[in-house]
């Protein structure tokens, strides 16, 4: 687990904390001990976190790549498809501002 990956994302009266980052490890199931770890993080960060009530496990794989892999294309109708992948955890931050650059 990487002990300096931290992520807080306010989604009105939710907040998403991250995260892990462990190479090669594909499992996709809950995991109380990263939780604890993950809310240790975020608090030591924003105290206020400290007594937070995990509500819902979120776990999914976040490939990434050497580069981040960024093409627009056009479909027959004419609408602009535009491949946005390879950030792994960053995507959420990094994606909206790739994408614009794609569809330019």
């Amino acid at each position: 687990m990487s002990p300096d990956l931290v992520c807080i994302y306010p989604h009105g009266d939710t907040v998403v904390l991250g995260g892990t980052a462990i190479d090669g490890d594909g499992d996709l199931f809950d995991d109380a001990d990263a939780a604890k770890v993950i809310v240790e993080r975020c608090a030591a960060i924003d105290p206020r976190l400290a007594d937070t009530r995990v509500i819902e496990h979120r776990v999914g794989a976040r490939p990434t790549r050497s580069e981040v892999q960024v093409e627009s294309r056009r479909l027959g109708g004419g609408t602009a498809v535009v491949h946005n992948y390879g950030h792994g955890g960053a995507g959420v931050t990094l994606s909206w501002g790739c994408a614009r650059e794609g569809a330019t």
